[in-house]
């Protein structure tokens, strides 16, 4: 009689995902993936074939660091594994407290990784990661072999930059440099995604022309923090990949931005994009008159308007819209009807998405019912990832 060690691993990797999926909400990857190797590791007590397995698989796919020890005592334990033994693959790669310059200051928080230690660990993984997410300490620069060994990665597919949760304290930092980001792109060539929550700069040549961006990936969503970057950066990169982008993702975190600054990004990109997401709706204050043509996903995370009177703007009513998201949040308990009626210009709409939702989540009957009325379908997400609303 079989038994189950002897599933072939097509189906135990069935049974491994349903072991892993539970009715928490995920506010990040990051947060659910500590669980997933948790229960990889207890499940590689079982047997030497799940051991391996499991091993290859699952137990590193997510890998977070935070300090140059850690980090080195895992690079040190994986060179020192026999070349006979299962490769572990990583697809999701996060390295925190980043010091790209040399001689980090002192900190008392942690020992911080430096540029070297980031080229062993992209080493390591360097044909499996999809996402490499970047943490950097006070600036962001990256020395050029840095950036060879990042171009070097096959599967690379996001990119994503942010600060540091611990800064240095350091006031002497050194200035920006122009160039390190610009290189860093003309280098990761197969990148699709790309993140940005600090500074960057692009150099140019003369107003409204930048360095070597014809060459740039043909970057499909562009997710940037506006309060960290400058419009004109903001604008150059929406010029340069406008001939590849699909989705726009604007976050500002219910900061104070002024919405106008943003109207050259929209009125670029305005005629080619599929995709729009923002933090709030006052991000769309300059936009709510202008038209869309090809805009078929709208997703807003935080939204404290009314549905209806969003939706009867010509920004949504002159577009072929089919699918909008909202946050759970802000669809959920007692709120007034809808004083008109939400989609009655939305002829194409097909699904109404709910983003974070508990497993016993249920929106407002008014949602319910505006659904129910138009024949479209309702859509209950344990995340907000809008790149994949994208593809449902």
């Amino acid at each position: 009689m079989s038994k189950i060690l002897d599933l072939p691993e097509e189906l135990f990797e069935v049974i491994f995902t349903l072991l892993i999926t539970t009715p928490t909400r995920w506010a990040h990857a990051l947060h659910r993936a500590s669980f997933v190797a948790c229960t990889a590791a207890r499940l590689r007590l079982v047997c030497r074939q799940w051991a391996d397995w499991l091993y290859q698989h699952h137990l590193y796919r997510t890998l977070t660091f935070d300090s140059a020890s850690r980090s080195l005592a895992f690079i040190e334990s994986l060179r020192g594994r026999s070349r006979l033994l299962p490769r572990a693959k990583c697809q999701y790669l996060e390295v925190d407290f980043l010091w790209p310059s040399q001689n980090p200051p002192r900190s008392g928080q942690r020992d911080m990784i430096t540029s070297d230690i980031l080229e062993s660990l992209v080493g390591l993984f360097s044909d499996t990661i999809l996402t490499l997410d970047l943490k950097f300490v006070d600036f962001f620069t990256l020395p050029t072999r840095t950036i060879e060994a990042i171009g070097r990665m096959e599967s690379l597919d996001s990119l994503q930059l942010d600060l540091s949760r611990w800064p240095s304290g350091d006031l002497g930092l050194p200035p920006p440099d122009p160039i390190c980001f610009n290189s860093l792109l003309l280098e990761a060539q197969g990148l699709k995604s790309l993140h940005l929550a600090l500074p960057v700069f692009l150099p140019t040549l003369e107003p409204g022309r930048m360095v070597g961006t014809s060459q740039y990936p043909a970057i499909t969503h562009l997710d940037v923090e506006v309060t960290c970057l400058s419009p004109d950066v903001i604008l150059g990169l929406s010029i340069a990949l406008k001939p590849s982008l699909k989705l726009l993702s604007i976050n500002d975190f219910g900061r104070s931005t002024d919405a106008r600054l943003l109207l050259p990004v929209y009125e670029t990109l305005r005629g080619t994009i599929e995709g729009l997401s923002v933090t709030s709706t006052s991000s769309l204050t300059p936009i709510l008159d202008l038209t869309f043509p090809k805009l078929r996903v709208f997703a807003v995370h935080d939204s404290r308007d009314s549905l209806s009177d969003l939706l009867i703007r010509h920004l949504f009513s002159h577009a072929p819209i089919e699918a909008i998201a909202i946050s759970s949040d802000s669809a959920e308990g007692s709120k007034p009807p809808f004083a008109l009626d939400p989609f009655a210009n939305l002829p194409q709409l097909q699904k109404l998405v709910f983003m974070n939702t508990p497993c016993d989540y249920s929106p407002a009957p008014m949602y319910l019912n505006a659904c129910q009325v138009h024949h479209v379908r309702c859509i209950y997400l344990d995340h907000n990832d809008v790149s994949l609303i994208m593809k449902l």
